[in-house]
């Protein structure tokens, strides 16, 4: 049953004021781990990923529940993405903040809000941003591709590959993926061979397999016209595979190595995923600019 509109408008309220509450948690979090500011009430935790999370879902629902306010920052969304010289400058900050973020993880290594693979590091709300973004660049895409009204069989494919990149970030936010190790080190916790790399990858890597078939797929279906993007795409998708190959290696090769080379893993992966969503985000960019109104695509795309 549809919601009404005064529904609509009271959840909406609702939804603004968890925002405020989850935005001044994540101020508080932030002034006393970074900066050790002391206040007189119990702190609501000690981690920005959690609370970051909860963001990123409470903008989705409001999002869905208000139109305008919808409409006004994928608006935003979609000229920082196509019209130059805003598309210039928002990939010069993504490449920009991802190249800050190295230096910070090298100069730092010790300073956990600077590491690249933990939770609470910038670098991996950054990442998650950036994944959360992703996906919603991939609906505007969509949107602009099939149309809202499409029948479903054509828009699916485009939510499943936005789901991909939202659970990608939501994962990498709140560590989901981290369950398997713990459960699996209960478990069992004397199979040298399967504690061999990272246990998670065991479970994950029947799904990354279909998932990197499914982009492929996809990717050759929608973009042939244009060598560009299928390049841009593609090569993105290696960036992200290798991330996976890099996490296979870590374990039980690189890391009895020694901290500088394990730091050095972490950097070249990190970087890998981060550059690749930027990547992936340029490609579905340069599509969607195509097929704006007034535009045509082109072969080798713009």
């Amino acid at each position: 049953m549809p919601l009404t509109e005064s529904t609509k408008h009271k959840l909406d309220t609702l939804v603004q004021f968890i925002i405020g509450v989850d935005l001044a948690v994540l101020l508080v979090i932030f002034l006393s781990s970074q900066f050790g500011v002391s206040f007189p009430f119990p702190l609501p935790g000690r981690r920005l990923n959690n609370p970051l999370a909860l963001l990123l879902i409470l903008f989705s629902i409001r999002g869905m529940l208000n139109v305008p306010f919808r409409e006004r920052y994928l608006g935003t969304l979609s000229k920082l993405l196509t019209c130059t010289p805003h598309r210039f400058y928002f990939f010069a900050f993504l490449i920009a903040v991802q190249c800050a973020l190295q230096v910070m993880w090298f100069a730092y290594p010790e300073n956990f809000h600077w590491n690249l693979n933990a939770e609470q590091g910038y670098g991996t709300h950054f990442a998650a941003i950036q994944l959360y973004i992703l996906g919603l660049v991939v609906m505007i895409t969509a949107w602009a591709d099939c149309g809202k009204e499409a029948e479903w069989k054509e828009k699916l494919p485009w939510y499943l590959v936005a789901g991909v990149y939202f659970y990608i970030g939501l994962d990498d936010c709140i560590g989901i993926h981290e369950n398997f190790i713990v459960w699996t080190r209960r478990l069992i916790p004397e199979a040298t061979v399967f504690h061999f790399i990272h246990e998670w990858l065991w479970f994950y890597a029947p799904i990354i397999l279909v998932v990197i078939i499914f982009l492929s797929r996809f990717f050759l279906k929608k973009f042939r016209y244009s060598w560009g993007i299928l390049i841009t795409m593609f090569v993105a998708l290696t960036f992200w595979v290798s991330v996976l190959l890099l996490e296979g290696l870590a374990k039980s090769i690189v890391d009895p190595m020694g901290l500088d080379y394990g730091r050095l893993l972490i950097g070249i992966e990190e970087g890998s995923e981060m550059f690749g969503a930027t990547l992936f985000m340029l490609g579905f960019s340069i599509h969607l600019k195509n097929i704006a109104p007034g535009e045509s695509p082109t072969p080798n795309g713009q």
